[in-house]
């Protein structure tokens, strides 16, 4: 909750700055150099988001294509089912004056499926570990980003104030000294 409002504050005390700076700038004056970084800082803050925008949007097209990947096999897989169901039960109708091989026949039909479907569903759970694993990845290095952008920010904006408020000082009343 503190870092939204302080980010929001700080967002507000950016674009006060930058609107100053760029009235002066339209008056044609000078610029200083505090009023340069300010500017650039504020660039940066907006690359900052635009690169953080990107970087979901990007994951939730990595996500898209997972959940189309997904329903794509799990279709496949049924289509596979369906039809490996008709052959097995047109084999059982057109053999059945032979049992025992026809028995033969489907527990080794059987067998195939399971294995196949195993096969399948071992690729599966690797393609589904490996692709959490680099979304994991990228949420790692998008938090130390986020954290390394924040605390230079951080820094920026305490230089900021000492150099745009630095403290005046204190007025002595008359009388008195000071020690």
């Amino acid at each position: 909750m503190s870092e939204v409002l302080i980010s929001s504050v700080l967002e507000e005390a950016f674009k006060q700055v930058s609107d100053r700076i760029a009235r002066k700038l339209t008056e044609g004056k000078k610029l200083t150099d505090t009023e340069v970084i300010v500017l650039l800082l504020d660039l940066m803050n907006k690359r900052m988001e635009e690169m953080g925008r990107s970087l979901n949007q990007r994951i939730d097209d990595t996500n898209r294509r997972i959940d189309d990947l997904s329903l794509g096999l799990n279709k496949r897989i049924d289509d596979l089912r369906e039809e490996l169901t008709g052959k097995l039960a047109e084999m059982d109708r057109r053999l059945s004056e032979r049992i025992d091989d026809t028995n033969k026949r489907i527990d080794d039909l059987r067998e195939d499926f399971l294995s196949r479907f195993d096969s399948m569903e071992r690729r599966m759970e690797s393609l589904e570990n490996s692709l959490r694993s680099e979304i994991n990845s990228l949420r790692r290095e998008i938090r130390s980003v986020y954290r390394e952008v924040s605390s230079v920010k951080s820094d920026v904006i305490e230089l900021m104030k000492r150099k745009l408020f630095p403290e005046e000082p204190q007025e002595i009343p008359s009388g008195e000294t000071t020690s």
